[in-house]
């Protein structure tokens, strides 16, 4: 981002010369507010929101340069772990048939389409919009209003993996030409979310897994599990309106952070465009 940036002031310069006095400094403050707008004001935040980040016309499945093949090689391991002992995973036996097909490539599909509205058979083509694995983290805001991401990846800053807590600039520069999305779980206040966010924070250290399909279970995390879990623990809410969190009794058995965007109970305060 920081060639984003450079990149910006490059421009502005080259349209000071080439534009007319009185309008270049509309122009330049037409560019600013573009710029900005890809990113919540983190003067906003506050502690239990979430942010969901994106990357800008790309169909690779994630955000983080890096991340990619490290997601393929994580999902395929905690698959076969899964395939391996399918009742301590919660899979059904109809669910594992279905993951002993599956490839990655499929599952994408899958995670991608969740969020989308019941009896919505449309597809998106290949070259066509971005398909998008997706990825949500909480927001944690600390000591002089220092604001902490708290997420659950299969590759994070520095190549932590797990549940890791990464403060919000350091997070940001972890990423390449992106948009984030901020958003709020409505009708909790804020000692509810921070308690929401207090449950997250127990969970630094545990390792990031694509099969876990128990939303209770707290021996591993994948993003959106992580976000079901807290908020279930700390209020009994389950945001999807669906209680029972054995996942793996269904397929897809993944509840997906565009599925968690997407719900009535999330109020999107930061929207660069569709996620």
């Amino acid at each position: 981002m920081r060639h984003d940036r450079r990149a910006l002031v490059k421009g502005l310069a080259a349209l000071a010369v080439a534009s007319p006095a009185g309008s270049t400094l509309a122009v330049a403050q037409t560019a600013l507010k573009t710029a900005v707008a890809d990113f919540p004001d983190s003067r906003a935040f506050q502690t239990g929101d979430l942010l969901w980040p994106k990357k800008k016309g790309a169909f690779v499945p994630n955000t983080r340069a890096a991340v990619p093949n490290e997601e393929r090689r994580a999902w395929e391991a905690s698959r076969q772990r899964a395939l391996a002992a399918p009742a301590q995973a919660g899979v059904s036996p109809e669910v594992a048939e279905k993951l002993k097909a599956m490839r990655f490539e499929d599952f994408e599909q899958l995670y991608h389409r969740e969020a989308q509205s019941p009896g919505d058979a449309t597809t998106r083509g290949a070259l066509g919009d971005t398909v998008s694995v997706g990825h949500v983290g909480l927001i944690e805001v600390g000591a002089h209003g220092v604001a902490y991401v708290v997420e659950a990846t299969p590759q994070g800053p520095g190549g932590a993996a797990g549940v890791i807590r990464t403060r919000y600039a350091d997070w940001l520069d972890a990423y390449a030409n992106i948009q984030v999305w901020h958003g709020r779980v409505r009708n909790l206040d804020a000692r509810q979310r921070a308690r929401v966010l207090h449950v997250a924070a127990g969970q630094l250290g545990k390792p990031y897994d694509f099969f876990n399909f128990d939303l209770n279970d707290d021996r591993g995390f994948y993003c959106s599990k992580l976000v079901w879990m807290s908020l279930w623990r700390t209020a009994k809410l389950a945001i999807d309106d669906n209680p029972d969190p054995r996942r793996g009794l269904r397929f897809p058995p993944w509840f997906s952070p565009k599925h968690l965007i997407s719900l009535k109970r999330v109020e999107v305060l930061h929207k660069p465009g569709e996620y």
